[in-house]
């Protein structure tokens, strides 16, 4: 009877409310609320306590490591990651990852705790969201006049009102320590899926508020601000304005002509975001990973999904052997799925038989949840690097899960025609409440097994390796055993993973670099700039083949990788640095001048830049100009003999001062007394002074050392022609 009471008061509040009158005073938290809530989250942290030592994997390297944006807290550079990055086109995200280099580097730690934050706050969205959807049905039908059973009898269940808050805990629970959530947790990157899911949630959670609050208007201003939020995290943000409509069609309108006629402008605002998406996107920030023109055919990428969704349905209730990495997608016709498209089909015909259907469209949008926010990664819109990822079940999982207990509980409730109240529980309720904390318990083990597998990102190779073998299985092998120095059972594996892997070009070119095979290196590297010309990497590609033609001195071949990278990335000083370098190995002084001047504005302390420019500036007859490079590069080495060598000579040859020449000689000559260069520059110093004994001493030391050296036995003869018989 209380519980009815309870009920019948908020539908007597709502009504009063539409009719005009003064609402009563607003309720707070209450009790039953807020210890749900503190559990969820005491099961959430203790579920992903070991993980937060993990390490880095595949693309965090990318994303981590490498990304130069995160470096600096600041805008708008730290808005746009570079093309290919796991980041790129989610500007939030990488700001995100900013914030937590800026406290502490890249210690995995803040990561982790970042990532397990962030799926904490989903889990209590989910469980306002939950709660409130149940309660929210008698609510909106008791203003049309219909009674409290009718209301309830579109879920098919009379007493939702009192049963709410236990539904949602057990939805939340289950979500929140499922095994199949652990990569988008553990896996650092995957705070991409991590912020969509939070602001898609908030966008629901929010159209949910507005529906039973006054300050609706603020609620959807809210939703469209998460909304857009969400749209700037990951693209898979784009159905939650269809979700959204979906859902107040189903739990808050009776008609979908009321529901535009009332809301058309939140609508308009939730579809406007997606310029925003499209803005972001624009570009193509991952064009050659995902999308059309990504090389991946849409028809069998689709057939590859049927594949992926029922696995992803099978590990929903048995989330043993998964698996961080399914590789790119297989060449299958239709008779190679025919199973499991049969399948598939089967679910999404229910699932709109059940949408149509009044007394069970409820559990219709929830089957719907579960494919359209799947839709993104799961349809005919392909991924080429990735056929299947167990993260892209992150929201699908919540309708899913959702789904299983509102039925658990309808049929219960049929077959025992027992009420379930928030506070007290019959016997029945009872053995459900210790069956279910028996699952919650069995997942949680199973969850923290796998926050096991991302402690090492070798384990994690093999583990990959071992569940679901293939070319990037190899690959991701073959990566992990080069990080641990055994450089010839990587070249192995990452020769397994060719040809179906192209990016293992890549890493096996970068071994053949390391070991000095050059040749081997280019083909390597070359095939994989080939195949995938707009990845990440691929600067980094061309930056090892420009030293392997500077090695072998094929110094044209290395200004065109230089020029190619620096077109790729205009900020890459370090491509500068070497394009300077090879123009001048290849005598083209006055590129190689200007280059070098560029370089020098962003690092202007680096000596062998400020020698070489001094050089080419003396060889094009500039030596005034040099004579300050050559100061400067003695000023910030003095212990280096070149460097005083070098500022000897010019101060001979363009500054006319033969005595602070001898003087910058002399010090050459005792940082390296076996340098015959140095002794014969000091002699020509002295003949310069007129000291042609101490001149005649230094060139006979000279040829001392080396006696081939025949710069210093032609001053020796100029000297002994000049002194007196």
């Amino acid at each position: 009877m209380l519980c009815f009471a309870k009920i019948v008061g908020r539908q007597e509040n709502f009504i009063t409310r539409v009719q005009g009158q003064k609402r009563p005073p607003r309720r707070t938290v209450s009790w039953d609320v807020r210890w749900r809530a503190a559990l969820i989250l005491i099961v959430g942290i203790l579920a992903y306590s070991n993980s937060l030592s993990g390490a880095m994997i595949a693309d965090d390297d990318a994303t981590l490591v490498e990304n130069k944006q995160i470096r600096e807290l600041r805008l708008p550079g730290v808005l746009f990651p570079s093309r290919e990055l796991p980041v790129a086109g989610r500007p939030l995200v990488n700001v995100s990852f900013a914030i937590n280099y800026a406290l502490d580097g890249l210690n995995v730690r803040g990561y982790h705790v970042g990532n397990v934050a962030l799926h904490l706050l989903s889990a209590l969205l989910l469980f306002g969201l939950v709660r409130r959807t149940l309660e929210l049905q008698p609510v909106q039908l008791a203003r049309g006049g219909l009674p409290a059973a009718s209301a309830y009898s579109r879920w098919g269940f009379n007493d939702w009102g009192p049963s709410s808050l236990n539904v949602a805990l057990v939805v939340t629970l289950v979500w929140t320590v499922h095994p199949l959530n652990t990569e988008a947790v553990d896996y650092i990157t995957q705070r991409t899926e991590l912020m969509m899911g939070l602001f898609y949630l908030l966008t629901i959670y929010a159209t949910v508020r507005a529906a039973q609050s006054e300050q609706a208007t603020r609620w959807r201003v809210g939703g469209v601000i998460a909304c857009a939020l969400g749209m700037a995290c990951k693209e898979s943000m784009v159905t939650a304005p269809v979700v959204v409509m979906l859902f107040e069609r189903i739990f808050v309108f009776e008609s979908a002509n009321e529901m535009f006629r009332k809301h058309w402008r939140y609508y308009v605002g939730l579809c406007g975001t997606w310029v925003l998406l499209a803005a972001l996107n624009w570009s193509g920030p991952r064009i050659h990973s995902a999308g059309f023109s990504s090389g991946a055919s849409p028809w069998t990428y689709l057939l590859n999904q049927t594949v992926m969704i029922t696995r992803y349905l099978s590990l929903a209730f048995w989330p043993r052997g998964l698996v961080v990495a399914y590789g790119a997608p297989s060449a299958l016709g239709l008779s190679d799925v025919l199973p499991q498209a049969l399948f598939v089909v089967l679910l999404l015909i229910m699932v709109a038989v059940a949408l149509v259907r009044k007394s069970t469209a409820p559990l219709g949008f929830l089957g719907a949840w579960f494919f359209i926010t799947l839709a993104p990664t799961s349809s005919i819109v392909p991924i080429a690097t990735e056929v299947g990822a167990e993260r892209r079940m992150y929201l699908p999982l919540a309708g899913l899960i959702t789904l299983v207990v509102v039925l658990s509980v309808v049929l219960w409730g049929r077959l025992t025609r027992t009420e379930h109240d928030n506070r007290r529980m019959s016997p029945g309720w009872l053995g459900w409440a210790v069956i279910f904390m028996a699952v919650v318990a069995a997942l949680s083990a199973r969850t923290l097994a796998r926050n096991r597998d991302y402690s090492s990102s070798l384990t994690m190779a093999y583990t990959v390796l071992e569940q679901w073998p293939g070319p990037m299985a190899h690959a991701m092998v073959g990566q992990e055993l080069a990080k641990q120095y055994r450089h010839e059972e990587a070249m192995v594996e990452l020769h397994k993973a060719l040809p179906g892997y192209p990016k293992a070009h890549y890493h096996l070119g970068g071994e053949l670099f390391n070991e000095g095979r050059l040749d081997e290196s280019v083909t390597e590297l070359q095939a994989f700039i080939d195949a995938l010309p707009m990845l990440s990497e691929v600067p980094a590609a061309r930056m090892m083949i420009g030293k392997a033609f500077m090695t072998e001195r094929k110094w044209p071949d290395a200004v065109q990788q230089f020029r190619s990278v620096l077109a790729m990335t205009p900020s890459n000083t370090d491509a500068r640095g070497l394009l300077a370098d090879s123009l001048l190995g290849g005598q083209q002084l006055a590129e190689a001048i200007r280059e070098y001047r560029a370089y020098l504005s962003l690092r202007p302390d680096d000596l062998g830049a400020l020698t070489n420019i001094a050089i080419a500036l003396s060889a094009t007859g500039h030596g005034s100009d040099a004579f300050p490079f050559f100061k400067r590069a003695v000023e910030l080495n003095p212990g280096d003999d070149k460097a005083h060598r070098n500022l000897a000579g010019a101060l001979m040859d363009h500054a006319g001062d033969p005595v602070g020449a001898a003087q910058e000689a002399r010090e050459a000559v005792r940082l390296k007394p076996t340098d015959p260069a140095g002794h014969d520059l000091l002699g020509r110093a002295l003949a310069m002074q007129g000291n042609l004994a101490g001149a005649r001493g230094e060139f006979e030391r000279a040829l001392q050392i080396d006696p081939g050296n025949d710069q210093a036995r032609s001053d020796l003869a100029l000297v002994m022609r000049a002194l007196p018989r």
